[in-house]
């Protein structure tokens, strides 16, 4: 999943996002320019362009790309 700039969670951190909590998928890594990021814990800030490795249920994925879609 590709992080928009008008995404409302660029700029923010995957804690702010409640991404777990809220949709029961894990975040497993961050690419962001070729660069993974493997494990980002709840800290690791998000940006605009980031792509989103995520594992869970395809009901889950969908929660999230609904959560960080464009406002």
């Amino acid at each position: 999943l590709t992080l928009e700039p008008t995404s409302p969670s660029a700029g923010r951190t995957i804690g702010d996002g409640e991404f777990r909590t809220r949709t029961g998928v894990s975040i497993v890594a961050v690419i962001r320019d070729d660069a993974p990021f493997p494990a980002p814990g709840p800290a690791f800030d998000l940006l605009a362009g980031d792509v989103l490795v995520c594992v869970g249920t395809a009901d889950g994925v969908g929660r999230v790309r609904d959560l960080i879609a464009p406002r």
